[in-house]
């Protein structure tokens, strides 16, 4: 059986609604953009409550509270909301199905988190336009995973066991592809696709097993990846125990990757040095916590 046989049986749950017509609106006319976006948010009361929400919140501070979706939407811009809608809606398809709790909420919080991390990356080492794409990407890359997990969860706790909490990708790949005859990886290329996300974003997921060349690497995937590198590294999650072959793995993984990015000293030491308090107290990632009961 081929591969496109095999993950032609998977099961993928249709895109929300609200989703689909996002991704569609051309965002090179912002106020058209913004005023289609506020058309179709408004008919997902949950989906509003929670922008206005985050609008609201300290990581937005504003003296006077944001009331309405159009006051959201010009506060937060196109791109965050974007990334808003597709985290609230993929909370909202993956976590209540999985009998692997303990993994589940573990494979979305260092999703979560590279994306977070991987913004930040973009903003300090010249990409800031790029920003809100390299969160979307690093945030969907491991959907795989989570589809995965959901559908076979007694396969996949062996599988997350033995390779490091799924941080030795070499071993992870082969305990996927013997046990499933496919890896989360194309997994998560396969449901993008089917979802018909941008190449960008689709490429993301292609390269989220660090085994591209390096060099070949656009640069959406490169600070993405480095937003998950940062995460396992500094054990965001706190449940992380890496052996020390697999630190060693990773720390070199950082310094080529900052290296190749041009990032500064100061920023690498930030990185690897503070963030893990620092990312804790932002209040966007309070809102995610919230939002997928970390």
């Amino acid at each position: 059986m081929s591969l496109e046989e095999k993950l032609g049986k998977i099961e993928i749950p249709p895109m929300p609604q609200v989703v689909g017509k996002i991704i569609q609106i051309d965002e090179n006319n912002i106020e058209v953009s913004s005023t289609q976006m506020e058309t179709i948010i408004a008919v997902d009361p949950a989906l509003s409550f929670k922008i206005l929400k985050i609008a609201n919140s300290a990581f937005y501070a504003r003296s006077a509270r944001v009331a309405s979706l159009s006051q959201a939407i010009t506060l937060l811009g196109f791109k965050t909301i974007k990334s808003l809608t597709l985290l609230v809606s993929a909370a909202g398809m993956f976590l209540k199905k999985s009998a692997a709790v303990e993994i589940q909420k573990e494979i979305w919080m260092r999703s979560v988190l590279s994306a977070l991390v991987g913004k930040m990356v973009a903003e300090r080492t010249g990409a800031r336009a790029q920003k809100d794409d390299v969160f979307m990407g690093a945030l969907l890359k491991n959907i795989g995973q989570i589809y995965i997990n959901n559908h076979q969860p007694d396969a996949y706790s062996a599988i997350f066991r033995n390779s490091a909490a799924a941080t030795d990708y070499r071993k992870l790949r082969e305990l996927e592809q013997t046990q499933f005859g496919y890896t989360a990886t194309e997994v998560s290329v396969y449901i993008m696709k089917y979802w018909n996300f941008p190449e960008e974003l689709v490429r993301v997921a292609q390269n989220a097993s660090f085994d591209s060349d390096f060099s070949a690497l656009d640069d959406l995937s490169k600070r993405a990846l480095l937003g998950e590198i940062i995460v396992i590294l500094k054990n965001l999650t706190s449940n992380i125990e890496l052996p020390v072959d697999l630190i060693e793995y990773y720390t070199t993984q950082f310094h080529d990757f900052a290296a190749h990015l041009e990032m500064n000293e100061k920023d690498k030491n930030y990185f690897l040095g503070q963030i893990d308090t620092e990312i804790r107290e932002d209040s966007f990632y309070t809102f995610v916590e919230e939002l997928f009961s970390m």
